[in-house]
């Protein structure tokens, strides 16, 4: 309670100042470009590299480690949770798990989405979480043992996620590929410039590599 009393005292500082304490009595590393605004981020370990920015309104709680790398951005109104390794009446039966969202560089994370960080999220370069709506879930219950299974998920590098999709643990979405909106990406696909759709989605069609989208030099899409 004290920790998430202090986080919530520690949202309202000038970024500036947050950024001064984060690194110097929280042991974070947030380069001196990046920036936090009126979030709240109870975390072990922050990683933010130049340029990299999380917005208003965010609640990042439970992780063991955030990473985002140079020009990476969470938008408004996200929210994060993982229960920490340090609780160990939760996920008995799953010994490796990490709590951990680790975005690439120009990644991007817009608005209003969910992310269940009991395992590790991993979100590539250039990849955009768009729309709203997303809920990524990396634990379930397993009803044959009765127990809380956990597994990361993995979205690939130029990927393109639409609004309103489900992702379900040990998901991934393969470098170059784009998730169609409202649909429930429940397995590990491998094949590259694909479109990936429907409940549960599957292969729809081969997208063409010279698309300019999976070429940005920039995250933002203008």
């Amino acid at each position: 309670m004290i920790k998430l009393l202090l986080s919530l005292f520690i949202a309202v500082l000038p970024n500036a100042v947050k950024r001064y304490v984060y690194n110097h009595f929280f042991g974070y590393d947030i380069h001196p470009t990046a920036s936090i605004g009126l979030s709240l981020i109870n975390v072990k370990n922050v990683k933010m590299g130049p340029h990299a920015r999380i917005k208003h309104f965010c609640v990042i709680k439970g992780l063991e480690c955030l990473e985002i790398g140079a020009y990476g951005s969470i938008g408004v109104l996200n929210r994060f949770s993982g229960v920490p390794l340090s609780e160990t009446s939760f996920f008995q039966a799953k010994k490796d798990r990490y709590p951990a969202l680790i975005m690439g560089e120009h990644s991007a994370i817009v608005s209003r989405h969910y992310f269940d960080c009991n395992d590790t999220i991993t979100i590539g370069r250039f990849t955009t979480i768009a729309g709203l709506g997303c809920a990524f879930w990396t634990h379930g219950i397993n009803i044959k043992d009765n127990v809380q299974e956990t597994a990361p998920i993995e979205i690939g590098e130029y990927c393109l996620v639409s609004a309103r999709v489900v992702v379900i643990k040990g998901a991934k979405l393969p470098d170059y590929s784009v998730l169609g909106a409202n649909s429930t990406l429940h397995k590990a696909y491998d094949k590259p410039y694909t479109l990936y759709s429907g409940v549960p989605a599957v292969p729809v069609t081969t997208l063409d590599s010279s698309y300019a989208y999976f070429h940005r030099k920039k995250g933002a899409v203008d």
